[in-house]
């Protein structure tokens, strides 16, 4: 009979083989939920709202059911040809179950619960595909957590009777494993596949009556298929993920995706979102929420919260009420493809909002994290999480970090006598002091203080109470094998040793980890050491802490980081009991809080202990959190990354400075926004080695290190001996101490000429033209450039497509050939990058020309837009003629170029067009500012030339805006409507139609102690005739004639003149205006960040790098801000100067020019300075016009090129524009903007013609002379 069934057995196979489904409409699918009932062995475990044995806790009988449903309804919804349950219904047993409970009910032919009648079932069916869900257990609480797939059958092969099973498993791993919302501990690699066969896997087997041969009962059948464990339900917190039934769906969700992957099904058009929701500053503390420390499961989940979705136009579309069971979750299902938004609108918690993406037959994960209102509102920015250990040095605020340094020795080299006859182990600088571990022949430590400069011995530490004897009297490797300091000054220390299992032969003895404190009355010198905590060996419960091998080399280099109360601790561990073996090496993190270890982390590396030597140390890395740097005579720094998501190793970069390997002991430390990297340097030549110390900028990381100091050497000696090179900041000055076995010296920046500082630099005048190999490329630079780029961008698309270096150049007129060759096969727009040396300090670059030295000057404002012809003048207002510093100057308008010159040949004739002034100090022409189209507009303060003017840039005529107005003591209407009066202060912001002018008027409000803002929606007009678009003092308002305005394009900035004490909230030094939120947001009062004069109301605003300069007290004041999500600003002081302290001086105006130098204006001291303000990367994109553009081959439309035309004027225009060229005009042709020709004069035969502009719309035109050069022409 036996024989018989066989034989029937292996047909039915041999049949099902030859019909075994490859399309989904064909396929039969058995889904087996595992369990059944409620009995002690269905997996009853606690949870936090429920006790064992609770059903409405966790059984893993319900939530395998939630699961297969799930994966039954959405291969339903795919059409899958045959579907079949073992069970559709929770509470049933096998018959004579001893475990059966009240609750369970004895199983029936359509609840099925055992295993052999589930195999019969699955045979008698005829399956294509078989999935047994199921999840994992292991030490209850313990941290273990990921999937396992199990098909019947060895790791090389499927077992008899299947032909696909490993396969099915090996496909379907990648669905399975993809849940972001949860921990997995193992298996995280994207090449992992945690699918085994069963027999491999348990190491026995056995053969069922059906014939087959395998482990798990449930696979004793001939259908392929598997056995999946989703996950660890002992892993606390996700049991309390299980809890929640749309989680358990998703991964029915993930099985049916691997299903139909395998039948080759894509016929699902949606998506799916699952995430969690927790409290991002707090953990979830409860015995029965062990977690992972520093995982997603590290904050405290948040139960019975709302989660609105919306689609990208912010409609509601759907919410989700997460439930109480601790675990956060919420998932939207059957959304189409595209952008959504996940609104946090949560009492008690800061409102956020996130975008994600939804992709079809996927889902979108996401673990938010929200901050509780009583803390600081995060910021829609991200946080780059800096490393505690390496603080910010105390330095002044206008310090910038150099393009390189240049040392001298400082002292001269000094032997270290105590060190004789004793090996270092580390030396750390903290503190002005070297805390020195050496050993000495027999590896007895010492702990010597030491001065960096001298060496002399300070104070040597005591070592008493360190164990000196290991397990069964062994030897340890080091009973002091390495130190570290934590960042509130407690030094800690270690023995390395070899942690192993009970009866291991490597071990050496238990781990100790002790601390020297300082006390209120004992300095840490005087400490003496304590044991913080241990890890005793002969025991496998130490094992995985000390690196999971069986034994554990640990310890030999060690690093912290954090505070005493809760620190993080790295170590480095391997297998065996030496340095000469291969099994590899790990690095080990241990959080530690109150001395308790509260969670262990190992990571693999790609090197043995063999590679990397006994020598190498570990340095906590400045560049990242639980980042390292190892470093040794035999390799090159690495930077790791230690990973609490995955025991694999992470190596984030190899140094990349060209240093011999041998050279070790490399230290890091922060100047101003920079990371330093000091580094011994060991040459070897004629047998002897020589050291010195290099500095290197790490910032970008260990790969793109750039060296940026060397010193020289004057260390010596015959062999390779420990170093250490160590960099201390002393304000804008940098030291450096190395120590050399016996040998330290010192190098030091101070009283050492540093490279000049340049000016802030940037590229105008850009100019084009087309010649017959491709085109002349000129332009003119404020500095010397170490490098030009040029940038080409597709217009059509608007992406960069190429970049080519042109080189250095000197700071004048500039010409490069770009041939037809190197421009792309698109018409491209370009931009002129220039870079030059870093600006160190807020340093003085104007110097005593005359150009910068005026009667009366009260205004500057600089042409900032490239696309103005006029782009990078400066324009100076001066208010009363007389002589200063030899210069005679005029009443009216002075026009310098960004190099001081004098560029329109006005000499010392000011342009004063036909207006009266009045000649007074400080009454008009008052301040002055630059729209983007190049128009300047002016003000005035008197009584008899109220108001505001234009001049023409190309002409230098000046007409009234308010023309026609009627003036009564400085109050002007028009037809009886006020107009404008008195302006103290102007400013313009927007471009074309959006222009927008701002004025502070001393008339509107009819008292003098409140000014009124005056916002006039000017566009492209020349003349304004009706009421101001807006006037009003906000809550926060201009009160003091010596006042400044400056729009930006959220608002705008106001100062004033304020004695000292009298900066309050309603009539402050400097306020912020916002446009969101209509009233004045920000003000120096609240809180009190001006307690000196703002003398006398000098303003001006880089909004592209948040900074404000503010007149104070004869000097200036340098505000950083950077604006909250709300739009309100927050303002910190960066440094104060005194504008080279000018006698008599006070500053009436401030502006930056477009790479950022600040010019300034004192009418008081008769000067315009200009200054360079800090900056490590001096760095300038300028952009040429959009009409100039570079392409290959001609094309309809006009190019722009500047090029043989002396003048065009008026420009705008309105009738007649006149014409006047260097080279004889023949032909003249005119273009509309879309390249149409509109006129055409031929046989001129002059060097001066006319054009009619009236017959045009009004506009942009494009003249073009003898077919070779146009200039941009604007019809008003």
């Amino acid at each position: 009979m036996k024989l018989h069934k066989l034989i029937m057995v292996w047909v039915g196979i041999i049949l099902t083989f030859s019909v075994s489904a490859t399309d989904l409409k064909d396929a039969r699918i058995y889904i087996n939920p595992g369990h059944g009932g409620w009995t002690a062995n269905d997996r009853p475990m606690a949870t936090i709202n429920y006790a064992q044995m609770d059903i409405r806790g966790f059984f893993e009988t319900n939530t395998n059911l939630i699961k297969g449903l799930a994966l039954r309804d959405e291969l339903v919804k795919a059409g899958a040809g045959f579907i079949k349950m073992s069970r559709t219904q929770n509470g049933f047993v096998s018959a004579g179950d001893k475990n059966a409970t009240e609750n369970d009910k004895v199983e029936t032919s359509t609840q099925i619960v055992t295993l052999s009648v589930i195999c019969e079932d699955v045979e008698a069916n005829n399956m294509d595909y078989f999935i047994s869900i199921h999840s994992n257990a292991a030490t209850e609480g313990s941290m273990t957590n990921y999937p396992l797939v199990l098909y019947r059958g060895t790791d090389g092969a499927s077992g008899n009777g299947l032909v696909n099973a490993k396969e099915m498993a090996y496909d379907a791993w990648k669905y399975i494993v993809k849940n972001e919302v949860t921990y997995h501990s193992a298996y995280t690699a994207e090449t992992a596949n945690n699918s085994r066969g069963d027999i491999s896997f348990y190491g026995s087997s056995s053969t069922s009556g059906l014939g087959y041969t395998g482990y798990l009962g449930v696979l004793k059948h001939g259908c392929d298929g598997f056995l999946s464990e989703g996950c660890f339900h002992t892993y606390q917190p996700e049991r309390q993920r299980l809890l929640n039934e749309d989680y358990c769906r998703q991964e029915g969700v993930r099985y049916s995706r691997a299903i139909r992957a395998w039948f080759n099904d894509n016929s699902e058009t949606k998506g799916c979102i699952m995430g969690t929701v927790k409290d991002i500053s707090k953990p979830l503390e409860h015995p029965l929420y062990t977690y992972k420390v520093n995982s997603v499961d590290a904050y405290y989940p948040l139960n019975d919260v709302k989660v609105v979705l919306e689609d990208a136009n912010g409609n509601k579309i759907g919410e989700y009420l997460t439930d109480k069971e601790y675990n956060g979750i919420f998932v939207f299902t059957e959304l189409t493809p595209g952008t959504y938004k996940l609104v946090f609108d949560i009492e008690g918690y800061w409102k956020e909002t996130e975008e994600i993406e939804v992709v079809a037959n996927e889902t979108s994960f996401i673990n938010k994290r929200l901050t509780d209102t009583s803390k600081e509102e995060p910021s829609d920015e991200p946080v780059i999480e800096e490393v505690d250990y390496y603080p910010h040095p105390v330095q002044d605020g206008d310090i910038a970090a150099a393009r390189s340094y240049h040392f001298t020795k400082e002292g001269e080299l000094q032997t270290v006598e105590v060190l004789k006859d004793l090996t270092v182990r580390r030396a750390i600088l903290r503190d002005g002091k070297y805390y020195v571990l050496a050993v000495n022949g027999d590896k007895m430590p010492r702990l010597l203080v030491l001065d960096p400069v001298t060496g002399e011995l300070l104070k040597e530490m005591s070592t008493e109470g360190i164990k000196t004897e290991g397990f069964n009297g062994k030897a340890y490797p080091y009973i002091l094998s390495d130190i570290a300091f934590t960042t509130d000054g407690v030094l800690l220390g270690t023995n390395s040793t070899v942690i192993g299992k009970e009866g291991n032969s490597y071990q050496t003895g238990d781990f100790y980890m002790y601390k020297w404190q300082a006390t209120e009355n004992k300095a840490l010198e005087e400490a003496t050491p304590e044991v913080l905590l241990t890890l005793p060996t002969n025991t496998s419960a130490s094992l995985l802490a000390a690196g999971n091998n069986n034994s554990n080399f640990m310890a030999n280099s060690i690093a912290v980081n954090g505070t005493l109360d809760n620190f993080k601790f790295y170590f480095d561990s391997h297998a065996g009991n030496g340095w000469s073996t291969t099994y590899g090496i790990r690095y080990l993190c241990w959080q530690v809080k109150d001395g308790q270890v509260i969670g262990t982390q190992y990571n693999d590396t790609e090197y043995t202990e063999k590679e990397l030597g006994a020598d190498v140390q570990m340095t906590l890395s400045p560049l990242g959190i639980d980042r390292l740097i190892v470093d040794g005579n035999s390799i090159a720094p690495r930077e790791f990354r230690i990973s609490w998501d995955s025991n694999d190793g992470v190596e984030v970069a190899n140094f990349a400075g060209d240093i011999p390997v041998e050279s070790t002991g490399a230290n890091y430390f922060r100047y101003a926004n920079k990371i330093y990297m000091s580094v011994p340097v060991c040459e070897k030549k004629d047998e002897k080695y020589s050291y010195k110390s290099y500095l290197y900028d790490v910032t970008d990381g260990l790969d793109k290190a750039v060296n940026v100091g060397e010193t020289e050497a004057v260390i010596t000696n015959d062999a390779i001996t420990y170093m250490a090179s160590v960099g201390v900041v002393d304000n804008a000055d940098i030291v450096q101490h190395l120590l050399v076995g016996l040998q330290a010296v010192s190098y030091t920046t101070k009283g050492v000429e540093q490279d000049a500082s340049p000016a802030r630099i940037f590229a105008y005048n850009l100019k084009s033209v087309r010649t017959n190999d491709g085109y002349d490329i000129s332009f003119d630079l404020n500095e010397k450039a170490e490098a030009i780029d040029l940038i080409l961008i597709d217009v059509a698309s608007g992406a960069v497509v190429k970049t080519i270096s042109l080189g250095a150049f000197d700071k004048v007129s500039n010409k490069v050939s770009l041939a037809f060759a190197d421009i792309p096969d698109v018409e491209c727009t370009w931009e002129l990058r220039a870079t030059a040396g870093n600006v160190t300090r807020f340093v003085k670059l104007s110097d005593d020309s005359k150009n910068y030295h005026y009667f009366a000057p009260k205004g500057v404002s600089i042409d900032k837009s490239p696309e103005s012809p006029y782009f990078g003048r400066v324009y100076v207002t001066n208010t009363a003629a007389g002589e200063a510093s030899g210069r005679t100057t005029a009443t009216g308008v002075y026009v310098m170029g960004p190099d001081a010159l004098d560029i329109t040949g006005q000499g010392d004739k000011a342009y004063a067009g036909d207006v009266q002034w009045t000649g007074v100090v400080g009454e008009g022409p008052r301040k002055v500012a630059v729209a983007a189209d190049g128009r300047v507009f002016l003000c005035d303060a008197s009584s008899s030339n109220a108001g505001v003017y234009l001049m023409n840039p190309e002409t230098f005529t000046i007409s009234p805006v308010f023309k026609g107005a009627t003036n009564e003591a400085g109050s002007l209407s028009i037809g009886g409507v006020y107009v404008g009066g008195q302006m103290t202060a102007i400013g313009v912001r927007g471009t074309g139609e959006a222009t927008q002018l701002y004025t502070v008027d001393k008339t509107t409000s009819g008292a003098s102690w409140k000014k009124f803002i005056n916002v006039y929606n000017i566009g492209e007009a020349d003349v304004w005739t009706t009421a101001p678009s807006y006037s009003k003092a906000a809550s926060s308002y201009i009160g003091n004639d010596n006042s400044s305005i400056v729009p930006v394009s959220t608002g705008y900035w106001a100062g004033q003149y304020r004695g000292a004490g009298g900066n309050s909230t309603a009539n402050p030094c400097m306020f912020y205006f916002s446009d969101e939120l209509n009233d004045a947001v920000f003000n120096t009062a609240e809180p009190n960040i001006v307690e000196t004069s703002s003398q006398n109301g000098a303003l001006a605003v880089n909004e592209k790098e948040g900074i404000v300069a503010l007149s104070n007290n004869g000097g200036v004041s340098i505000f950083q801000y950077k604006m909250n999500k709300d739009g309100i600003p927050a303002v910190s002081e960066k440094f104060r100067n005194m504008l080279g302290s000018v006698a008599d001086a006070t500053y009436d105006d401030f502006e930056f020019d477009y790479a950022g130098n600040l010019y300034a204006v004192s009418t008081s001291g008769k000067i315009v300075s200009v200054w360079a303000m800090p900056t490590d990367n001096n760095s300038c994109v300028t952009p040429a016009k959009k009409t100039m553009t570079l392409k290959k081959k001609d094309d309809v439309g006009v190019q722009e090129t500047e090029v043989g035309i002396t003048r065009i004027y008026p420009n705008p225009v309105d009738d007649v524009a006149t014409i006047e060229s260097s080279e004889v005009i023949d032909m003249i042709t005119v273009y509309n903007a879309s390249g149409t020709m509109v006129d055409k004069q031929m046989n001129v035969n002059a060097n001066t013609t006319a054009i009619d502009f009236s017959r045009f719309a009004k506009g942009l035109y494009f003249v073009k002379l003898n077919n070779q050069k146009a200039i941009k022409v604007i019809k008003k």
